[in-house]
């Protein structure tokens, strides 16, 4: 009732019969707005105020307007037949200049501009140049342009001669400009030949020619065959055509009209130079193909030295070469970095010809070392001389390397936001970056932290209890080899995908008040990148140890404790397992484009232990189960998969991002229940935002829980729409569908928790909302309120539309984006 009272009070404020010529100010209304939002008690009313406030504030603008100016509202295109060569999303993007900007179908930036432009005072001025765009007016000569841009574009796909008509509808002071296409029929490649006078320069074209792009049939593409201008121009730096450029290689296009067929004949010129005896006439050579004299290395550059008084022969030998390629290393006093290091790195060779992909390759070795600070390859001529022939010419190339600062210690303070327990940490970090001389990197991270943090019945505390209530403190390490370490010589592998090493150690000690707990960890992984796209990350030696000290009034209390799944969250347990992942990720770092990411992940562990302690007969404990140093290990299999896909519009300034994560935890063997911190959670701020961290299922168990709720499956997915809003401050709607399960059946702790496949769909929960990301490019910081939709804890209907509540929303604070 109050509801529909506040809407029509709006209704109201906003239709009472005004003077002619008069009108509600635009902050008038927004703030008359906000209070009836306030008092709107139901979620689905305020949001119809502010539908009402947009179609009210949506016409402001349109009274500013002469009687012969229509603001361009927006561009339709449209083909009299669909094709799938002519890609609607090319075409739109000739369609300039863009309309102006509108949010939630109001035209803000359009308002502030008319309403403060002309102003004389500062904060009229400062409106307007922060937060306004001028008017984008629908013009004649506009539609014209695009109309020439268009038809030009269908010429250098082939469709030549197409008829690109455009008409521009009025209506309320706004104008739509519709374009429509009528495509001609398509030229095609019937024929293509090859004019190279360089014999050997022909040889190396055709020798890869079946990797043209150019083939018979093809419809003409004159971006296309600028592609394959570069295509050759790559293949041919990479054979020694060190001077070679993609301006030597021309085209001759001859069209039949009448059959819609081209005949294409691809020409590389010869090198060109005057006759100093006449300038009318000039002569031909082929083109020059280089080899590679030597190689110096300066591992430690200094601008201000030009002679180096100590030098270094040393070998490096490319698999599956034999040849060993001498690299000459100039250095003062000692090599800083020793030149093993470079092993895997540089794969410019002496005596080798000039090739591009070989510089390109070792420029990404070196800046993939630490220790580096930036590189400098450069080739030259002098002194390089040529064969006794003459045909062969030498190039002498020279890498100057210079190197970043050696040790870094930096001291970090940070508050922590955990469940809604409020704490600070501070961590000390020290790095050396070439802790071996052979760009290996050491990195010690100490930690420290205090936390409020509230105590469960369980554990004996009352909520709330204390402040600062707990601590912590611990060490951690890694050291990067920028190289694969095994006992096997892989030297193929090292020089093809340059893995990286990884071991990782680490020592945390944890007081609660009712226990204490030590944890260690160790890791020996590698990463390595089979492609752009793909990487790999495989974790063979992974080992995990708990060791809980309950406080003798909390032993007894688990003691007591019947729930095995809650006493096995505060016992000692042991992992010894391995982890793998494979990512990928096609995202184009150089422009904004759709992409995709793919990340799987699979662990197991306790099963090498397990098949020891089963072929050597080990003794069982009295419950059947084997041990380790006196201390049971978990035996499970552990599968995650996470799906992204980003896709941009409006001018690559708004984006959909749509998730997918599923996963599950399978124990067996030595193990009843999947180790604590192997589990799935349902809530928080990048999962099941509507829902606190950790509160979220399992399943549609509805009772209370002392402790934090687990499950052993996942499965979950997100969409996210993203826009701008102004400079850095950026906004998100989004929507989250999911639950966590458990495996078993487990009555006594979640009762309606199991996952069935009958069954699960029916417990899926839904929440939406809104977020507020601030962008400063090194980091995001992000606010989002999301409400429960559907909670299938609830008995019968489990929607929850008809009493939703503003007091409903969960604020999630994070860095960075959720996904």
């Amino acid at each position: 009732m109050a509801s529909s009272v506040s809407i029509c009070a709006l209704w109201f404020v906003f239709s009472i019969k005004k003077p002619k010529h008069f009108s509600y100010p635009s902050f008038f209304k927004f703030a008359v707005t906000i209070v009836f939002l306030l008092i709107n008690k139901y979620f689905k009313i305020s949001f119809l105020l502010l539908l009402l406030l947009g179609l009210f504030s949506g016409c402001a603008v349109k009274k500013y307007l002469k009687d012969d100016e229509y603001l361009l509202n927006k561009y339709n295109i449209s083909l009299s037949e669909k094709n799938e060569n002519i890609p609607n999303s090319v075409l739109r993007t000739f369609l300039k200049p863009p309309p102006n900007k509108k949010f939630l179908g109001i035209r803000f930036k359009l308002g502030i501009y008319f309403k403060y432009q002309s102003g004389e005072k500062k904060f009229s001025k400062w409106m307007t140049k922060n937060f306004s765009e001028p008017p984008v007016f629908y013009l004649e000569d506009d539609a014209e342009k695009i109309s020439r841009r268009l038809s030009q574009y269908l010429n250098n796909i082939g469709f030549f001669n197409s008829a690109v008509n455009y008409a521009p509808v009025f209506r309320k002071k706004t104008a739509n400009l519709r374009f429509e296409i009528i495509p001609a029929v398509p030229y095609r490649v019937s024929e293509i030949s090859y004019e190279i006078p360089d014999s050997l320069l022909r040889q190396y074209v055709f020798s890869r020619l079946d990797e043209t792009l150019i083939k018979k049939g093809d419809i003409y593409n004159a971006y296309t065959f600028d592609d394959e201008r570069d295509r050759i121009t790559a293949q041919l730096r990479d054979v020694g055509y060190f001077y070679f450029n993609r301006n030597y290689i021309q085209y001759v296009v001859d069209s039949s009209f009448k059959d819609h067929k081209l005949t294409v004949v691809l020409k590389i010129n010869n090198i060109k130079t005057n006759d100093p005896s006449d300038p009318k006439k000039y002569t031909e050579k082929n083109h020059d193909r280089y080899f590679i004299r030597k190689v110096d290395v300066i591992e430690d550059f200094n601008s201000k030295l030009d002679l180096y008084g100590d030098s270094l022969l040393h070998t490096i030998h490319f698999w599956p070469d034999t040849t060993g390629y001498t690299y000459l290393f100039l250095y003062n006093d000692k090599l800083r970095i020793k030149p093993s290091a470079f092993n895997s790195a540089i794969h410019i060779k002496p005596g080798k010809t000039y090739s591009a992909s070989d510089l390109q390759n070792t420029y990404r070795r070196l800046f993939n070392y630490r220790i580096i600070r930036t590189a400098t390859i450069s080739f030259d001529t002098t002194n390089a001389g040529n064969n006794a022939g003459g045909e062969k010419k030498y190039l002498n190339s020279r890498i100057q390397i210079q190197q970043s600062k050696l040790n870094t210690f930096r001291a970090e303070l940070e508050g922590t936001n955990s469940s809604g327990d409020l704490g600070i940490r501070g961590n000390l970090v020290y790095a050396n970056k070439n802790i071996f001389r052979k760009a290996d990197v050491l990195r010690i991270r100490l930690i420290g932290g205090f936390e409020a943090q509230t105590i469960s019945t369980v554990e004996g505390g009352q909520s709330g209890a204390g402040i600062f209530n707990t601590f912590e403190a611990g060490i951690s390490g890694t050291i990067f080899f920028p190289r694969f370490l095994s006992p096997v010589r892989l030297e193929k592998f090292n020089l093809r995908f340059s893995p990286q090493t990884n071991i990782t150690f680490g020592f945390n000690y944890q007081l609660r008040p009712n226990y204490s707990r030590n944890i260690t960890n160790l890791d020996i992984g590698y990463t390595w990148n089979q492609n752009l796209q793909l990487k790999h990350i495989l974790t063979p030696f992974n080992l995990n140890y708990v060791n809980v000290n309950p406080t003798p009034e909390f032993q007894e209390i688990l003691d007591n404790e019947e729930n095995r799944r809650l006493k096995e969250q505060y016992s000692d347990h042991f992992i010894f397992g391995m982890r793998y992942s494979i990512i990928f990720n096609n995202q184009n770092l150089k422009s904004l484009e759709h992409f995709n990411y793919l990340r799987v992940n699979i662990e197991t562990s306790g099963n090498l232990l397990y098949g020891i302690n089963t072929l050597f007969n080990s003794a069982k404990t009295e419950e059947g189960f084997y041990q380790v140093l006196g201390i049971r290990y978990a035996q499970f299999f552990r599968l995650n998969y996470d799906y992204r896909h980003y896709y941009y519009f409006s001018r690559n300034t708004n984006s959909l991002v749509f998730r997918v994560v599923m996963g599950v935890s399978i124990p067996y063997g030595n193990s009843n229940e999947v180790p604590y911190e192997k589990g799935y959670y349902g809530g928080g701020a990048n999962d099941m935002r509507g829902w606190e961290y950790r509160k979220l299922g399992p399943g549609e168990f509805s009772g209370t829980s002392d402790y934090e709720r687990i499950g052993d499956i996942q499965l979950e997915g997100n969409v996210e729409y993203r826009f701008p809003i102004y400079k850095i401050f950026k906004g998100a709607l989004f929507a989250d569908v999911g639950n966590i399960w458990t495996y078993n059946n487990d009555t006594l702790t979640f009762p309606g928790g199991q996952f069935t496949f009958n069954t699960f769909y029916k417990q899926l929960a839904v929440d939406a909302g809104i977020g507020f990301r601030f962008d400063f490019q090194f980091f995001i910081f992000r606010l989002d309120a999301a409400i429960p939709l559907r909670d299938p804890a609830l008995t019968g209907d489990k929607w929850r539309f008809n009493y939703l509540k503003l007091s409903d929303f969960r604020l999630n604070f994070g860095i960075g984006y959720p996904f």
